[in-house]
Order: C-alpha cells, then sequence, then structure tokens
C-alpha cells in the first residue's frame, strides 16, 4: 500500500515536471535534455579530475549539474509565475473596463488575451478558446488559475467567481482585487529591495571571501610547516619536565590534512547555512532555494581551490595532496 502510495506520487511528480519542462520552449523531448546534462556532467568531472582536484569536488559539481534537469524547468516556471502576477493588476483593470464599457466577459477575455500581457494573456487565450467550446466562463477561468500556478493568481480568480455568483458587480469587484494585487506586489518588491544587500553579503562572505582566505591561508600554513621541518630533520624533539607544551608542539609535524578536511567540512556547512538563511530572508521559507544548494557548495570549494592555487604561485613550494 505504501509502495503504491509512493510510486503515485513519483509518478505525479513526474507529470508536474514534464509539464513545467514543456513551458521552457525547448524542442528537443526530456530525455533528451537529461541524457545532455549526464553527458556534461560526466565530461565536467573528467575534466576536474584531470586537474587534480579533490573526488569530493568532483561528485559536488557533478550533482550540481544534475539538478539542473528540474532547476531549470522549475527556474523558467517561477519566472512565468512572477511574470503573470506582474501583469495581473493591469489586466484586471483592463477587463473591468470593457464591462464598464457594456462589453460581456467574452468580449472582456478576447481583448486582455490579445493586449499583450505575455503569459497571462496565453493563459486567457486558452480559457477563452475553450469557452468558445462549450465550457462555462467559471469552469475556464478557474481551470486558468490552478494550472498557472500563481498563488495569487488563484485567489483572484476565487474572489471574482464569489463576486460572480453572489451578483455583485463584477467591473467593481475587478477594480479593487487590481488595487490590492498591486499592493501585493508592490510589498513583495520592497522586501526584496531592502534584503538585497542582506543577500549580497551572504552570497560574498560564504561563497568567496571566508573560501578563499582558508585555502590561501592552508598553503601559507603548509610552507612555514615545510620549513620548520627542514630545520629541525636532523634535530631529535628534546621535551623536558618542566618544558611547556606549546614549547613541545613546535618539534612535532604539522597534521595538515585534519586541518584540509576540518577547512572543506566548514566551508560545505557555511554554504548550506547560507542558502537557507537567503531563502528565509528573501522568501520567507528557508528551503527556497534548495535547488541552488549544490552550486553554492561547489562555488565555494572551487574557490577554496582557487586560494590555494594563488598563494601556491606567491610563496612557492609545493602542494600537498590528501
Amino acid at each position: 500500500m505504501v509502495g503504491m502510495k509512493l510510486t503515485e506520487a513519483i509518478n505525479e511528480k513526474y507529470a508536474q515536471l514534464l509539464r513545467y519542462y514543456a513551458a521552457t520552449g525547448f524542442k528537443f523531448p526530456f530525455h533528451l535534455f537529461v541524457a545532455g546534462m549526464l553527458f556534461l556532467s560526466l565530461a565536467i568531472v573528467v575534466l576536474l579530475t584531470l586537474l587534480k582536484l579533490n573526488v569530493f569536488i568532483s561528485s559536488v559539481a557533478f550533482i550540481s549539474l544534475m539538478s539542473l534537469v528540474v532547476g531549470i524547468p522549475l527556474t523558467i516556471r517561477n519566472q512565468r509565475v512572477e511574470n503573470i502576477e506582474t501583469a495581473l493588476p493591469d489586466a484586471l483593470k483592463h477587463m473591468a473596463l470593457v464591462l464598464k464599457a457594456g462589453g460581456t466577459t467574452e468580449s472582456a477575455l478576447e481583448e486582455v488575451s490579445n493586449a499583450g500581457y505575455g503569459p497571462l494573456g496565453d493563459d486567457l487565450r486558452i480559457a477563452l478558446k475553450k469557452m468558445r467550446g462549450g465550457q462555462t466562463f467559471e469552469d475556464v477561468l478557474l481551470e486558468a488559475g490552478v494550472n498557472s500556478g500563481s498563488l495569487l493568481f488563484e485567489r483572484t480568480v476565487l474572489i471574482i467567481l464569489d463576486a460572480k455568483r453572489t451578483g455583485a458587480a463584477l467591473a467593481d469587484v475587478m477594480f479593487a482585487i487590481a488595487d490590492d494585487a498591486r499592493d501585493v506586489l508592490q510589498i513583495k518588491r520592497e522586501r526584496r529591495s531592502r534584503t538585497t544587500m542582506h543577500s549580497i553579503f551572504l552570497i560574498a562572505s560564504s561563497g568567496f571571501l571566508a573560501p578563499f582566505i582558508f585555502g590561501f591561508t592552508l598553503t601559507v600554513v603548509n610552507y612555514i610547516n615545510v620549513g620548520m621541518q627542514g630545520l629541525t630533520k636532523n634535530v631529535a624533539p628534546k621535551c623536558f619536565i618542566g618544558w611547556s607544551q606549546q614549547l613541545c608542539l613546535l618539534h612535532q609535524p604539522m597534521v595538515l590534512c585534519d586541518l584540509y578536511t576540518f577547512l572543506i567540512t566548514f566551508t560545505v556547512i557555511q554554504a548550506i547555512i547560507a542558502v537557507m538563511a537567503l531563502g528565509l530572508i528573501r522568501e520567507g521559507k528557508m528551503l527556497k532555494f534548495l535547488l541552488y544548494m549544490p552550486f553554492m557548495v561547489l562555488l565555494a570549494l572551487l574557490i577554496f581551490e582557487a586560494g590555494k592555487f594563488l598563494s601556491l604561485a606567491i610563496v612557492g613550494g609545493a602542494g600537498f595532496a590528501c
């Protein structure tokens, strides 16, 4: 029973992903898109392996690129929803003006669908075609709201249909909803503009500055460690009673691989927390940018390796491998 429900849920999500992919406008089928992303991911892994980067970094790169199979359709879908919500207030006022002038709901839909409102006009054009095919105004508008993916549009449709059922003046209701929708969009824009600097700081510090500093200083520490080992290679460690522990440790070789593992782990955790914080700040949902998490981790790791490379080029000597 549980297996059947899980299979149904997976099939439903897959069908939804196919609908999202259809909205991208790509001319090739979905399975070919997946095969292309798989080939690109493997090619990047081979390239990173030839550059002698860590296996963990290659694995993160593979996961990041394969996540585009879901990320690209979903991103385009979200952009479409945003375009629909942006055009919604103007489209509602347009329809209200047509109704005020004595037009019918069908003529209002036709005029708005051909007025250049982008994806919203496309959805209304499909709704108008179904309406002329025999479906009612309520059914086609409700279906358009559900299929749009926009919660704002769907709620607007429900309010319009309730107003129409109760006999309210549809044009006045549309005017009022248009003003409210514009206010909601204005609040969203203000929230995003106010959190822009916070977002830039999170990305810059977690994806660039901290990983670069970690990688840069790690090579410097290795350079100092190699020099100390060269000076003391013929000197036996002498830790007599009364010597401090710190002084004795100066005669012990530093375990840089442990430090490297710690810094890599910290960098990954820091990037994950930064993405979650970014979603909470920008959208109020910690997992809003979950699909971008592998890319943030990959960016931090590549910057870490770039810091190591630049530091090695400055101080010279040989690098180390763990």
